[in-house]
Protein backbone atom coordinates (compact mmCIF):
# COMPACT_ATOMS: atom_id res chain seq x y z
CA UNK A 1 0.00 0.00 0.00
CA UNK A 2 2.42 2.72 1.17
CA UNK A 3 5.20 1.01 -0.72
CA UNK A 4 3.43 1.68 -4.04
CA UNK A 5 3.92 5.45 -3.91
CA UNK A 6 6.30 6.03 -6.80
CA UNK A 7 8.03 9.34 -6.14
CA UNK A 8 8.28 9.39 -2.36
CA UNK A 9 9.69 7.39 0.49
CA UNK A 10 7.56 7.88 3.57
CA UNK A 11 8.72 7.13 7.11
CA UNK A 12 7.30 7.42 10.61
CA UNK A 13 9.11 9.44 13.23
CA UNK A 14 8.03 9.75 16.88
CA UNK A 15 6.74 13.25 16.07
CA UNK A 16 4.97 12.41 12.81
CA UNK A 17 5.43 11.41 9.19
CA UNK A 18 8.29 12.50 6.93
CA UNK A 19 8.55 12.07 3.17
CA UNK A 20 11.55 12.17 0.88
CA UNK A 21 11.92 12.53 -2.86
CA UNK A 22 14.95 11.31 -4.76
CA UNK A 23 16.03 14.89 -5.43
CA UNK A 24 16.14 15.53 -1.65
CA UNK A 25 18.72 12.78 -1.40
CA UNK A 26 20.62 14.16 -4.38
CA UNK A 27 20.78 17.64 -2.81
CA UNK A 28 22.09 16.15 0.44
CA UNK A 29 24.78 13.95 -1.15
CA UNK A 30 25.72 16.36 -3.94
CA UNK A 31 26.24 16.11 -7.70
CA UNK A 32 29.20 13.75 -7.39
CA UNK A 33 26.83 11.19 -5.83
CA UNK A 34 24.15 11.27 -8.54
CA UNK A 35 24.23 7.51 -9.14
CA UNK A 36 24.62 6.69 -5.44
CA UNK A 37 21.57 8.82 -4.61
CA UNK A 38 19.43 7.02 -7.19
CA UNK A 39 20.75 3.65 -6.03
CA UNK A 40 20.02 4.22 -2.33
CA UNK A 41 16.58 5.64 -3.11
CA UNK A 42 15.75 2.54 -5.18
CA UNK A 43 17.17 0.18 -2.54
CA UNK A 44 15.08 1.78 0.20
CA UNK A 45 12.00 1.75 -2.02
CA UNK A 46 12.49 -2.00 -2.52
CA UNK A 47 13.22 -2.55 1.18
CA UNK A 48 10.03 -0.77 2.23
CA UNK A 49 8.02 -2.82 -0.27
CA UNK A 50 9.66 -6.05 0.93
CA UNK A 51 9.86 -5.43 4.68
CA UNK A 52 6.94 -3.13 5.50
CA UNK A 53 4.45 -3.37 2.64
CA UNK A 54 1.29 -2.54 4.57
CA UNK A 55 2.34 0.25 6.89
CA UNK A 56 4.56 3.27 6.91
CA UNK A 57 7.90 2.07 8.30
CA UNK A 58 9.68 3.66 11.23
CA UNK A 59 12.71 5.45 9.87
CA UNK A 60 15.00 4.52 12.73
CA UNK A 61 14.17 0.79 12.70
CA UNK A 62 16.24 0.07 9.58
CA UNK A 63 19.66 -1.54 9.67
CA UNK A 64 22.08 -1.64 6.76
CA UNK A 65 25.08 -3.76 5.89
CA UNK A 66 26.79 -2.34 2.83
CA UNK A 67 29.41 -3.98 0.70
CA UNK A 68 30.17 -0.60 -0.90
CA UNK A 69 32.18 2.03 0.94
CA UNK A 70 31.32 4.98 -1.27
CA UNK A 71 30.54 8.22 0.54
CA UNK A 72 27.42 8.84 -1.59
CA UNK A 73 25.95 5.47 -0.60
CA UNK A 74 26.74 6.05 3.05
CA UNK A 75 25.32 9.59 2.90
CA UNK A 76 22.12 8.31 1.31
CA UNK A 77 21.45 5.75 4.02
CA UNK A 78 22.30 8.31 6.69
CA UNK A 79 19.93 10.89 5.24
CA UNK A 80 17.01 8.48 4.93
CA UNK A 81 17.44 6.34 8.05
CA UNK A 82 20.09 7.97 10.31
CA UNK A 83 21.65 4.48 10.38
CA UNK A 84 25.24 5.74 10.14
CA UNK A 85 25.13 8.17 13.07
CA UNK A 86 23.07 5.75 15.16
CA UNK A 87 25.39 2.78 14.49
CA UNK A 88 22.88 0.72 12.53
CA UNK A 89 25.05 0.89 9.39
CA UNK A 90 28.01 -1.39 8.79
CA UNK A 91 30.44 -1.50 5.88
CA UNK A 92 31.39 -5.17 5.45
CA UNK A 93 32.95 -6.05 2.07
CA UNK A 94 33.81 -9.57 3.24
CA UNK A 95 30.13 -10.59 3.29
CA UNK A 96 29.82 -9.57 -0.34
CA UNK A 97 33.10 -10.68 -1.82
CA UNK A 98 31.89 -13.93 -3.39
CA UNK A 99 28.56 -12.87 -4.91
CA UNK A 100 28.50 -9.21 -5.90
CA UNK A 101 30.15 -7.11 -8.61
CA UNK A 102 33.12 -5.16 -7.26
CA UNK A 103 33.20 -1.38 -7.47
CA UNK A 104 36.22 0.36 -8.96
CA UNK A 105 38.66 1.86 -6.46
CA UNK A 106 38.06 5.39 -7.72
CA UNK A 107 34.38 5.04 -6.82
CA UNK A 108 35.26 3.75 -3.36
CA UNK A 109 36.08 0.14 -2.93
CA UNK A 110 33.59 -2.58 -2.26
CA UNK A 111 30.76 -4.49 -3.83
CA UNK A 112 27.22 -3.90 -5.07
CA UNK A 113 25.85 -5.85 -2.12
CA UNK A 114 23.46 -4.65 0.57
CA UNK A 115 21.53 -6.20 3.45
CA UNK A 116 18.68 -4.06 4.67
CA UNK A 117 16.91 -5.09 7.84
CA UNK A 118 13.72 -3.96 9.50
CA UNK A 119 12.22 -5.24 12.75
CA UNK A 120 13.76 -8.70 12.73
CA UNK A 121 13.59 -9.35 8.98
CA UNK A 122 16.27 -8.66 6.40
CA UNK A 123 16.69 -8.84 2.64
CA UNK A 124 19.96 -9.33 0.76
CA UNK A 125 20.16 -7.22 -2.41
CA UNK A 126 22.89 -7.83 -4.98
CA UNK A 127 22.79 -5.49 -7.95
CA UNK A 128 22.60 -6.89 -11.48
CA UNK A 129 25.77 -6.84 -13.52
CA UNK A 130 24.09 -5.13 -16.48
CA UNK A 131 23.87 -1.80 -14.65
CA UNK A 132 27.18 -1.82 -12.85
CA UNK A 133 29.02 -3.39 -15.75
CA UNK A 134 32.49 -3.01 -17.32
CA UNK A 135 31.48 0.31 -18.92
CA UNK A 136 30.51 1.66 -15.51
CA UNK A 137 33.83 0.54 -14.04
CA UNK A 138 35.70 2.17 -16.91
CA UNK A 139 33.74 5.43 -16.78
CA UNK A 140 34.11 5.82 -13.03
CA UNK A 141 37.83 4.99 -13.05
CA UNK A 142 38.46 7.47 -15.82
CA UNK A 143 36.21 10.36 -14.82
CA UNK A 144 35.05 10.28 -11.19
CA UNK A 145 38.10 12.22 -10.02
CA UNK A 146 37.86 14.63 -12.95
CA UNK A 147 37.87 14.46 -16.73
CA UNK A 148 40.66 15.72 -18.96
CA UNK A 149 38.35 18.08 -20.86
CA UNK A 150 35.01 19.80 -20.56
CA UNK A 151 33.57 17.73 -23.40
CA UNK A 152 34.73 14.45 -21.78
CA UNK A 153 33.17 15.53 -18.51
CA UNK A 154 29.95 16.42 -20.30
CA UNK A 155 29.83 12.93 -21.84
CA UNK A 156 30.49 11.42 -18.41
CA UNK A 157 27.57 13.36 -16.91
CA UNK A 158 25.33 12.10 -19.72
CA UNK A 159 26.52 8.57 -18.98
CA UNK A 160 25.73 9.03 -15.26
CA UNK A 161 22.24 10.22 -16.23
CA UNK A 162 21.75 7.04 -18.28
CA UNK A 163 22.70 4.86 -15.28
CA UNK A 164 20.29 6.80 -13.07
CA UNK A 165 17.57 6.28 -15.67
CA UNK A 166 18.16 2.51 -15.56
CA UNK A 167 18.00 2.53 -11.77
CA UNK A 168 14.70 4.40 -11.88
CA UNK A 169 12.97 2.58 -14.71
CA UNK A 170 14.28 -0.96 -14.93
CA UNK A 171 11.82 -3.27 -13.25
CA UNK A 172 14.37 -5.66 -11.78
CA UNK A 173 17.80 -4.28 -10.95
CA UNK A 174 18.88 -7.21 -8.79
CA UNK A 175 20.91 -10.30 -9.52
CA UNK A 176 19.90 -11.56 -6.12
CA UNK A 177 17.10 -10.55 -3.78
CA UNK A 178 16.71 -13.00 -0.92
CA UNK A 179 15.16 -12.85 2.52
CA UNK A 180 17.78 -13.80 5.07
CA UNK A 181 17.10 -15.19 8.49
CA UNK A 182 17.22 -12.08 10.63
CA UNK A 183 17.97 -8.40 10.88
CA UNK A 184 21.71 -7.81 10.22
Amino acid sequence: MYSNIKDFLIFKEPEGIIGYREDDLYRFAGPRALIASALVFRLMKEAIKDLSPNEIPCRKDFTVISGHSGPGVKDGFEYLTRAVSERRYLYDPDKARSNAPAAPASAAEGFMYFEIGYRGKAIRYVLADDIFDSEWFSQVRKHQEGSSSVSEHSRYLMYKDSVVSKLRRKEDIFKQKVQISEDP
